[in-house]
């Protein structure tokens, strides 16, 4: 069996639930258009395909984005103007450009975060925490377990066994986690994967949700793995993310980011 993670560039035919149109999606739901656009802007720009700036509360917070392939995968660095820490957000197949960031950047991480346990979202950790061996690994309870078996996390599935040091810290719904200045809230979306989370920082405005693959610019995470439920996804989206506000940033674990208006507005899964 060929699979979607062997094969980045294999688009995934499915079908629009709001229409019955066929749709054409990369892995993870990101439209085809999208990734190709990615592929584009790493070429351009190996270094950071996206930096965002906030000031509030006479703070500045900063994350940039780090495109990891071969699957187009977001890894998003996050620290606090003026400190020398930072928050690792699911660090993907390529390690070597997040030591890259950071080492440009003077930044220790204190924290590596995963939304969720799919490899590409993970396949960074032990790297990472080979360097950084006092940086807890934190993710949701009900996803620890795809970090040490290949089987759940889809690598050996898919013809890339891997897998992460385990867990050593694990979250819930209504959890707050604080460190390098920042605070996330915790909710928990699960339907692209049981125990995904995303992290809700309040700290700014607009809000800001470091979303996995729960939502993405027009479409959706894929939910036809083993543990996929599309139910569940949709309903987590309406009642974890559309509730948030319309101008809350969404920054997906793949493609641009956008905005939960934008998405309550267009996107064909919610029409």
């Amino acid at each position: 069996m060929i699979s979607l993670l062997a094969c980045p560039g294999l688009v995934y035919i499915a079908p629009c639930v709001c229409t019955g149109l066929q749709v054409k999606f990369a892995p993870d739901g990101v439209t085809l258009h999208e990734q190709q656009t990615r592929s584009s802007q790493l070429r351009e720009s190996p270094k950071f395909i996206l930096i965002s700036i906030f000031d509030a509360d006479k703070k500045m917070v900063k994350w940039h984005c780090i495109v990891s392939q071969p699957f187009a995968e977001n890894t998003y660095i996050a620290t606090v103007a003026g400190r020398s820490d930072c928050l690792v957000i699911d660090p993907g197949f390529e390690p070597d450009k997040v030591f890259q960031s950071l080492e440009s950047e003077d930044l220790v991480p204190s924290a590596i975060l995963n939304t969720h346990g799919h490899s590409d979202h993970i396949a960074g950790n032990a790297a990472l925490k080979e360097r950084w061996p006092t940086a807890p690994l934190v993710i949701g309870h009900g996803d620890a377990n795809k970090l040490t078996d290949p089987e759940l996390n889809l690598s050996a599935t898919y013809g890339l066994p891997m897998v992460s040091p385990p867990a050593d810290s694990m979250l819930a719904a209504g959890d707050v986690f604080a460190d390098a200045g920042l605070e996330f809230e915790v909710r928990e979306t699960p339907g692209h994967s049981p125990g995904h989370i995303v992290f809700i920082c309040k700290q700014h405005d607009p809000w800001v949700v470091f979303g996995g693959d729960v939502l993405f610019r027009g479409s959706i995470g894929r939910t036809d793995f083993p543990d996929g439920n599309h139910e569940h996804l949709i309903t987590a989206v309406r009642e974890q993310l559309f509730t948030l506000p319309d101008t809350t940033i969404v920054l997906p674990g793949h493609g641009p980011s956008t905005t939960v208006g934008e998405e309550k507005a267009t996107n064909p899964f919610f029409a």
